[in-house]
């Protein structure tokens, strides 16, 4: 039998637990179950532990098992982004990149960055998808998440901020002739309110005054997870909103919308990408990040 390596013994470990069974992993691989069977049984020799509990019937994986599988997970992923790197340094950056973006987000200044960064990157195929959902970055398997968000939890991923937007509350003149102009923002109880939230976030508006933050805890009458469907009841004189100003800022300049507030300061929305941690970037993973960076940082 054709000696089986290390590197050979993680992948046949990764199918297994994934395929739930040798026999589905040896299809996978595309070699013998004997084969899946005998790497399995060589990498528990090696590594001095049982990472499967297995009968006639049943195949269950033990602690050491998920430990080795999460271990395996990221060497191989190391490998295969080495692999990648090197073939990338000698030709031009090439394979394909799946990237997640806010909706409103992506449509408004990602799709035209995009259009630009396929005419000079030809060879890299994009697969871009855009939700104002949280996406996880590891099980849907991004290679680069763009999230808007004020700030970021802790996590094993890779974050760096490359902008930041400003929040501007702003209404539509008709509706401020008719409704009036709040000149404190605990007077937008009494208005009506359009809300940016997402499922299980709390209903609130933050302001400073001066250094003294303003937390306005509202009863909306229009919440949504798109901006743009709250833009649209903006326009409309539907009511006031707290909105990122890439999305108002030609309104404003045409006057169709009036900020309000303004002698009280709202807090900034970032822009942060995220990657895998325990990824290797790869070139054309590089080039897309530098070309985001460079287009839309502020330094």
């Amino acid at each position: 039998m054709t000696k089986i390596n290390q590197l050979e013994s993680l992948k046949v470990l990764k199918a297994v637990v994934e395929c739930g069974s040798f026999t589905v992993a040896a299809q996978r691989l595309n070699i013998s179950a004997a084969r899946v069977s005998k790497s399995i049984e060589r990498l528990e020799i090696e590594l001095g532990t049982v990472l499967f509990n297995r009968s006639t019937r049943h195949m269950q994986i033990t602690d050491s098992g998920e430990h080795c599988y999460a271990r395996a997970v990221s060497l191989i992923n190391q490998w295969q982004g080495l692999k990648e790197e090197l073939v990338e340094s000698h030709s031009n950056p090439r394979g394909k990149l799946r990237i997640s973006a806010p909706m409103t987000w992506g449509l408004a200044k990602l799709a035209p960055l995009i259009d630009t960064f396929m005419l000079k990157y030809p060879e890299i195929m994009l697969d871009v998808q855009l939700s104002d959902e949280h996406v996880n970055v590891l099980e849907d398997q991004f290679d680069l998440v763009l999230r808007l968000t004020r700030q970021l939890p802790d996590s094993s991923l890779i974050g760096r901020k490359i902008t930041d937007y400003r929040l501007v509350p702003c209404a539509s003149p008709d509706y401020l002739n008719h409704h009036g102009q709040p000149q404190h923002p605990t007077e937008l109880k009494d208005h009506s309110c359009l809300m940016y939230s997402l499922v299980g976030a709390s209903r609130k508006w933050q302001f400073f005054d001066k250094r003294k933050r303003l937390d306005i805890f509202l009863d909306p009458s229009l919440v949504s997870n798109n901006s743009k469907l709250l833009h649209v009841a903006l326009l409309a004189g539907r009511g006031v909103a707290l909105i990122p100003d890439f999305i108002v800022n030609e309104d404003l300049a045409a006057q169709r919308l009036v900020p309000i507030l303004q002698d009280f300061q709202t807090a900034r929305l970032n822009l942060y990408s995220l990657r895998p941690g325990n990824h290797m970037p790869s070139l054309r993973l590089k080039v897309l990040h530098d070309y985001l960076c460079q287009c839309l940082g502020d330094s």
